[in-house]
């Protein structure tokens, strides 16, 4: 026990013997003339567990249930022109938009290409060697700035 009140002490004092002092009476004793007898305790401790488990079941169908009502992210599609261009180690443009070239370009070389704002269309086709060889031939052809970030 970790508090003790007037009552415990006088009850310690009076049942006390130096000769003999048997542990489990004297707590028998005890729990018989106190407030708290061991199957109150036991009781409370049950409920307090079943109680716990009530909270940790309702948080858990809560989380679920604000997982299952958030709304699932568009799935960014990126275009893919070429598909086999690990075989055939060429893109293959005919009169695709600069963003859709751009955007399979930055996917494949893991970088990221931006250009202004543009209705150009491009037809060509590049060899899958160096991204700032593709830049500067796009750039060239269609006169426009494209930004390459890594």
């Amino acid at each position: 026990m970790t508090e003790f009140n007037e009552n415990d002490l006088e009850f310690v004092a009076r049942n006390y013997r130096s000769d003999k002092f048997d542990t489990r009476k004297a707590l028998r004793r005890f729990h018989a003339e106190t407030d708290s007898p061991v199957h109150r305790r036991w009781w409370m401790t049950a409920a307090a567990a079943a109680a716990s488990i009530v909270v940790l079941f309702a948080a858990g169908y809560g989380i679920r249930s604000w997982v299952q009502q958030r709304p699932e992210p568009a799935p960014t599609e990126r275009p893919v022109l070429n598909p086999d261009v690990a075989v055939t180690h060429e893109f293959v443009y005919d009169n695709v938009p600069v963003e859709a070239v751009l955007a399979e370009l930055s996917a494949y070389y893991h970088c990221t290409l931006t250009t202004a704002p543009t209705d150009k269309r491009l037809t060509a086709t590049f060899p899958d060697d160096d991204i700032h060889y593709i830049v500067g031939l796009i750039e060239t052809a269609l006169d426009i700035q494209i930004k390459v970030e890594r």
